[in-house]
C-alpha cells in the first residue's frame, strides 16, 4: 500500500475517532449546547446594537449574554410566581365553597343525567369510608408533591450548569461567531457557490423556523389572551403568555389552555342552569378553532415554508423527530438538518448534471 494512502487513511480514522468521541463527552450537554446556539442566533442583532456603542466584544459579549439570562429566568419566574398564585387563589375558593356546602348542594332537574351522577356523589360525601379514601388520596398526592419539591430541589445544580453552558456558548458565539462560522465554510469540501448557498440556505432556515415560530407563538397568545378577557375569565394576561409558550410546542399548543377553559364554562354552565354560560363557553371554543386555531394552520406553514423552501411535509418530520431526539430545542433544530440534507442532496444532483 502506497504510504501517502496509508496516512491518509490513518488520519481519517483518527478523525472520525475524535468526532465521536468529542460527541460522547459534549452529548450530556448537547441541549444546553443548542440552545446557547439558538439564543446566540435570535438575540444576535441585539448584541450588533450593544457592540456599536461599547465598541468591545468581550464586554459587548458579555452584557448580552447576561441581558438573555435575566430576561429567560425572570420571564420564566413570573409565569410561574402568576400561575402559583392563581392555583393558591383556586384552591381557597374551592374551600370556601366546600365549606359553605355550594359543592354539596344538590343539581336540579334531578331527572338530568349529569344531575343523577353529581347528585349519587353528594350523597356518598358524608359516607365514612368515601371519606377515608379522599383522605388517603390527599396524602398520596401530599406525598407526590413534596417528592416532586424535592426532585426539583435536588436538580437545581444541574439546572445551574445547564444554564452556564448555554450563558458560556453564548458568550463565545456572540464574540467569535463570525469568525467560527467563516472557519466551517473553508473547511467545508465544497465549490465556492455551492458553499454559499449552503450557508444561504441554512441562515433562511433556522430565520425561518425560530423567527417564524415566535411570531406564530406571540399572535396566538395574544389573540388567546384577548379572547379570554372577552369571555370573562380571570388572568388574561397570565393565560396569554402561557399560551405564547404552549404554542411553541407541536400538537398540544394553544388549545391545551382555552380547550379545558370553554369545556369548563359548558359544564359550570350546565350545572348551574345558566345558558349565558353555556353560550359563553361554545362561543371560546368557536373562538379558539377558528380564530387561535386558524394562525397556526394557515399563518405558520406559509412563513416557514415561503422563506425556507422546504415542503411542508418534511418540516412537519423534522419538527416532530427534532422534538422527539432532542427535545424542545429539537423543534428548531430538526427543520434545520433536513433542510442542509435537502441542500446537499441538490448540489449532489447538479454535480452529476
Amino acid at each position: 500500500m502506497d504510504s501517502e494512502l496509508y496516512r491518509k487513511i490513518v488520519f481519517t480514522l483518527i478523525f472520525i475517532a475524535l468526532i465521536l468521541v468529542s460527541f460522547s463527552i459534549i452529548k450530556p450537554f448537547l441541549t444546553a449546547v443548542l440552545t446557547g446556539i439558538i439564543f446566540s442566533y435570535i438575540f444576535y442583532p441585539l448584541y450588533s446594537k450593544i457592540n456599536k456603542k461599547i465598541l468591545n466584544k468581550n464586554i459587548s459579549s458579555l452584557i448580552t449574554s447576561v441581558l438573555v439570562i435575566l430576561i429567560l429566568t425572570l420571564s420564566l419566574f413570573f409565569v410561574l410566581n402568576t400561575i402559583s398564585q392563581e392555583a393558591y387563589t383556586t384552591y381557597l375558593l374551592s374551600r370556601q365553597k366546600l365549606a359553605s356546602g355550594q359543592f354539596l348542594a344538590h343539581c336540579e332537574p334531578v331527572d338530568k343525567p349529569i344531575c343523577k351522577t353529581v347528585n349519587y356523589f353528594t350523597d356518598k360525601a358524608d359516607d365514612p369510608q368515601v371519606k377515608y379514601y379522599f383522605d388517603t388520596t390527599i396524602k398520596g398526592a401530599t406525598t407526590k408533591i413534596t417528592e416532586s419539591i424535592s426532585n426539583i430541589l435536588f436538580s437545581i445544580p444541574i439546572f445551574m450548569l445547564d444554564l452556564f453552558i448555554v450563558l458560556f456558548v453564548m458568550f463565545f458565539l456572540f464574540r467569535d461567531g463570525e469568525v467560527f462560522v467563516d472557519k466551517i465554510e473553508r473547511i467545508m469540501p465544497l465549490k465556492d457557490k455551492y458553499r454559499k448557498h449552503v450557508f444561504k440556505k441554512l441562515n433562511d432556515m433556522a430565520y425561518a423556523v425560530i423567527y417564524g415560530s415566535i411570531i406564530i407563538a406571540v399572535i396566538q397568545g395574544t389573540l388567546g389572551g384577548i379572547g379570554f378577557l372577552i369571555f370573562g375569565l380571570s388572568s388574561p394576561l397570565l393565560w396569554g403568555i402561557v399560551m405564547i409558550f404552549a404554542s411553541l410546542i407541536p400538537y398540544v399548543g394553544s388549545s391545551i389552555i382555552w380547550f379545558p377553559a370553554a369545556l369548563i364554562i359548558i359544564f359550570d354552565g350546565y350545572l348551574n342552569m345558566e345558558t349565558t354560560l353555556i353560550i359563553k363557553g361554545i362561543l371560546l371554543m368557536l373562538y379558539g378553532i377558528f380564530v387561535v386555531g386558524t394562525v397556526d394552520n394557515i399563518l405558520k406553514p406559509k412563513i416557514i415554508g415561503d422563506r425556507s423552501g422546504l415542503h411542508p411535509v418534511l418540516v412537519l418530520l423534522g419538527v416532530v423527530g427534532g422534538l422527539t431526539l432532542l427535545g424542545f430545542v429539537g423543534i428548531i433544530i430538526g427543520p434545520i438538518i433536513l433542510a442542509m440534507l435537502a441542500t446537499f442532496i441538490k448540489i449532489y444532483e447538479e454535480e452529476k448534471k
